[in-house]
């Protein structure tokens, strides 16, 4: 009987072991994608520059805090693996994490193409008009374009870190034609 009710006190006891030291990646999961949801949620929501410049900002100052919440909420061993679970199972949730970050950058990215767009035209409009107004049979330069030109790059400049790239690379093909009509601006 004694033997019993030892046997029966390590199993519970195992039990109990086992359920303080759970695995704590479908917690920390449900943690990353309940964060990257209001972030998604929050992005569609934008629509200006100003205000889109300012959530990736701060977003990106978010996402770190949000790191670092999460390294102390599960606590870390010497090896840098969340407690309760082993290096394996950390780079299986490292990645889970990562691809669930990536669909988010995919959202922000194509968001601030949405935005960005009409920026990147208004500059290409003006540069097409001075390039054609360059080279016509009357070349003079007009001041209204090369004035609307000047007004589209500073509307621009302020959001320049979220231009997505193949914007950038529409503002740098412009930006050679008027290094072209006008040679390079000295420093």
């Amino acid at each position: 009987m004694k033997k019993l009710i030892t046997l029966i006190g390590a199993i519970v006891l195992g039990f109990t072991i086992v359920s303080c030291s759970t695995n704590p990646t479908e917690k920390i999961l449900n943690e990353v994608n309940e964060f990257f949801a209001q972030a998604e949620t929050k992005l569609q929501a934008i629509d200006n520059a100003e205000d889109l410049f300012n959530f990736v900002k701060s977003f990106d100052l978010d996402r770190d805090l949000f790191g670092e919440n999460l390294d102390k909420k599960y606590g870390m061993d010497d090896n840098g693996v969340y407690k309760g679970m082993t290096a394996e199972g950390m780079e299986s949730l490292f990645s889970q994490i990562s691809e669930r970050a990536t669909k988010y950058n995919d959202l922000e990215y194509a968001k601030c193409g949405e935005i960005m767009e009409p920026f990147i035209a208004r500059v290409e409009k003006a540069v097409n008009a001075l390039h054609e107004n360059f080279y016509s049979d009357a070349p003079e330069i007009d001041d209204n374009l090369v004035e609307e030109y000047l007004n589209s790059v500073n509307a621009l400049e302020p959001y320049a870190d979220i231009v997505p790239e193949e914007l950038a690379d529409r503002y740098y093909k412009v930006d050679s034609l008027m290094s072209e009509m006008f040679g390079e601006e000295e420093e």
